[in-house]
């Protein structure tokens, strides 16, 4: 290929990058602007629902009263912002329990889907822990993660054909492809710690703002990191979700900003 084509397609390439990117709400990081919320929503609506029908819903009271009042002081945090950098979200909320005691997790679907896992509470075993674990998941949705999650993946994958036409092959085999798509892969789990870390910070504000102490995000961190030694886990570097003692420093660097916002209930 002609070095002033090649110039020209990166050029192009470059151009069409820095259209796409815009300031995330709240914390001003720039990024690709995220997918059609629209089509997510409704993808997420036919996936949680897939996802409690397959699953054991917990039939513990305590459990389902705990995470529902929570979930809700979160929701009322969200939709009552402080400031112009935060958007009120036009979200459907929910929130449930999946009885699975060996997952530690917890989720949130664009458009407020929630979801709880009974493992968490090993974590989590009271409200300002289960808080900032929602407040953070309900950060993910409110902060559009999946959207921008598509976007990237999808920025990616013209990359590699826009590499393709400017060294006139294919990248998606031998060598070149190999490289591509590790170099893709590592960088895409780059994008998920960095949106992790976001949203531990944002929601230790929602769960300030519902009246929950963001300190005890530290207690949950401590206490995941006991899980994960115990279970094991990949190299920091080769994964989507920061180190536990990464995380916990990030969020005492913004617990300042947090405890702004803290008022007990």
């Amino acid at each position: 290929m002609r070095t002033s084509l090649r110039n020209t397609l990166l050029a192009a390439a470059g151009v069409a990058l820095l259209a796409s990117c815009e300031q995330a709400p709240i914390t001003g990081r720039t990024r690709l602007a995220p997918a059609n919320d629209q089509q997510l929503v409704q993808q997420a609506n036919q996936l949680y629902r897939e996802e409690l029908a397959k699953n054991p819903l917990s039939e513990n009271p305590a459990y389902l009263a705990m995470v529902r009042r929570v979930g809700e002081r979160i929701a009322r945090a969200a939709e009552t912002p402080p400031d112009e950098k935060w958007q009120a979200p036009n979200f459907q909320w929910e929130f449930n329990v999946i009885d699975r005691p060996d997952v530690i997790n917890a989720y949130c679907l664009p458009g407020g889907k929630i979801a709880v896992y009974t493992g968490i509470f090993r974590v989590a075993p009271d409200e300002a822990s289960l808080a900032s674990v929602m407040g953070h998941e309900a950060a993910h949705a409110l902060l559009r993660h999946h959207g921008e999650r598509a976007s990237q993946q999808a920025a990616i994958g013209a990359g590699g054909a826009m590499l393709g036409a400017v060294l006139g092959r294919s990248v998606t085999g031998g060598m070149i492809g190999s490289g591509l798509g590790l170099a893709s892969n590592m960088l895409l789990m780059s994008f998920g710690r960095s949106q992790e870390y976001e949203a531990d910070r944002v929601g230790m504000i929602l769960a300030a703002r519902a009246g929950y102490d963001p300190r005890a995000s530290l207690g949950v961190w401590q206490r995941m990191a006991i899980e994960s030694r115990q279970r094991g886990r990949p190299p920091e570097y080769l994964s989507t979700h920061p180190a536990e003692a990464s995380r916990a420093r990030e969020i005492e660097a913004h617990l300042p900003e947090a405890l702004h916002y803290y008022k007990p209930q």
